[in-house]
């Protein structure tokens, strides 16, 4: 199992790397970490990241078709309207997967799982659109990993997602910085 552990890894911050990068191949490096993740997640009994995983590979064969497209080649700033609509999106349907998760598994930590998992579809999705403010909803999601994967003891999920938590941060100046320039050329 510490085999999958630190493919998975080493394979997510090359993901989360090419992400920060605005690179396509950020897409399929993240499919090896995925379905390590499954393993090692369902091993865990982490059923919430379990489902976040399961949701990744879909969102990230949607993702890699969306980065493909023209149109769609750098980042953008969702519309206040939007930005409200994704957060009240995401909180509320956290009570619905605390709900199965404390009812229908035995899943170690519910709460933050089901945080977790409704941040993580979220920054599935922001990311597949290429939106900056996937990098907010991935810093929160992060930080919540880093503290289950160290009460689970899994030390090389924690430290994965610490270094993400870090990569999280560089990803939004870089946007912004991208967005920025963007703006600017087209004055």
């Amino acid at each position: 199992m510490d085999i999958i552990v630190w493919i998975g890894a080493i394979t997510g911050l090359i993901a989360v790397y090419l992400l920060y990068k605005n690179n396509i191949w950020t897409w399929p490096v993240g499919f090896i970490n995925i379905f390590c993740f499954l393993i090692v997640s369902w091993h865990q009994k982490l059923y919430g990241d379990f489902a976040a995983y399961i949701l990744f590979l879909f969102g990230g064969i949607w993702g890699w078709i969306h980065w493909y497209i023209p149109s769609n080649k750098r980042p953008s700033i969702l519309s206040i309207r939007n930005r409200i609509i994704w957060l009240l999106a995401t909180v509320s349907t956290i009570p619905f997967t605390l709900f199965l998760l404390k009812n229908y598994t035995d899943c170690s930590y519910p709460f933050l799982e089901a945080a977790i998992l409704n941040l993580s579809i979220t920054g599935q999705c922001l990311s597949a659109k290429r939106k900056l403010e996937n990098w907010y909803v991935w810093i929160v999601a992060d930080a919540l990993m880093v503290i289950v994967y160290s009460l689970k003891g899994i030390y090389p999920f924690a430290l994965y997602a610490f270094i993400i938590l870090i990569l999280g941060f560089a990803g939004l100046f870089k946007w912004n910085k991208l967005i920025s320039t963007q703006m600017i050329s087209k004055l």
